[in-house]
């Protein structure tokens, strides 16, 4: 054994590997949940002991593995159904300041139907990576021109 692998067989032992152990929590009681970031985002509940509670919600740009079909979209929200509801409130309570929650880029209702309906009236809603249109001025919240399209005279 050389020098260099005595080394990292020595600090293998004194830093163990951290396992996570995810779980999906399962509920009878389940709703749909409206989701606007592109790739959708993981809902991860922590607490100490326990393994973590995770539900993935779809994006637009989601595929589910082996799917050739895009989730279920509205007004550029995904919507992910059967989510637990009990879950969702909880996550929900712990993340009340989570940009997503603040500017109603992720809501959830127990009927699929309503769900739709909010996210078609919630389609203006920007989540804040969205393209570029390079014939529009990009200003701040100020209404100062940060970048604009270059004229072909240029």
């Amino acid at each position: 054994m050389t020098a260099g692998n005595q080394v990292a067989a020595e600090r293998k032992k004194f830093q163990p590997k951290r396992q996570t152990h995810i779980e999906t929590p399962q509920s009878r009681n389940v709703i749909s949940v409206g989701c606007k970031y592109p790739n959708g985002i993981h809902l991860d509940i922590r607490e100490i002991g326990q393994p973590v509670q995770r539900v993935t919600l779809k994006g637009v740009n989601s595929l589910t593995a082996g799917a050739i079909i895009r989730p279920a979209m509205r007004g550029g929200f995904a919507i992910t159904d059967n989510v637990p509801k009990e879950f969702f409130e909880q996550w929900m309570k712990l993340n009340k300041h989570h940009p997503g929650v603040v500017n109603n880029l992720i809501f959830a209702h127990e009927q699929h139907a309503s769900v739709v309906d909010m996210a078609e009236d919630r389609s203006e809603l920007s989540h804040g990576v969205d393209p570029i249109d390079p014939s529009k001025k990009i200003m701040d919240a100020n209404g100062k021109v940060l970048l604009e399209s270059r004229k072909e005279d240029d």
